[in-house]
């Protein structure tokens, strides 16, 4: 098994500062979520798990809690608003009827497309504003953050 290079103190120093300086500015320059949760009338909490369930299409409410990062108790009244509104359904695994999958329906799939619009729109809008090459560097910028935390042990 070929050993880990170590990361210097400096290079994880520098990536935790980059990380927090680059939160805030995700969330108040490029995706503006609260414009999406205002025009959807949908807390951020379910447009989570709508995004979740649009790449899935079913997961149990146990793994919709550990990707959330929040108690099932808590994911129960949210799950069960997506219900009322139509968007989604809970149904007993066919293999194990002890696990509940939570299932999005074409509702659901309308409504994540909707939201998914309203997004696309706002990032349509950065073209106006961020010359092409760094439009095409944030890219694969975010293309790699993406790929190495989808694979990352956290």
């Amino acid at each position: 098994m070929p050993r880990r290079k170590t990361i210097s103190k400096e290079t994880v120093e520098t990536v935790a500062a980059k990380t927090f300086e680059v939160l805030p500015l995700l969330r108040k320059k490029l995706l503006r979520m609260d414009v999406v949760q205002a025009e959807h009338n949908m807390p951020m909490s379910q447009v989570q798990v709508l995004a979740m369930l649009g790449e899935a299409k079913a997961m149990s409410v146990t793994d919709i809690s550990r990707h959330l990062g929040m108690a099932k108790p808590n994911i129960t009244p949210l799950i069960d608003k997506l219900i009322r509104e139509g968007y989604v359904v809970k149904q007993r695994d066919a293999l194990d009827r002890r696990v509940v999958n939570v299932v999005l329906l074409p509702e659901g799939e309308a409504k994540l497309a909707a939201i998914r619009e309203t997004i696309v729109r706002q990032v349509m809008r950065w073209t106006a504003t961020i010359p092409e090459k760094e439009f095409f560097e944030l890219e694969r910028a975010l293309q790699v953050i993406s790929t190495v935390l989808s694979s990352a042990k956290i």
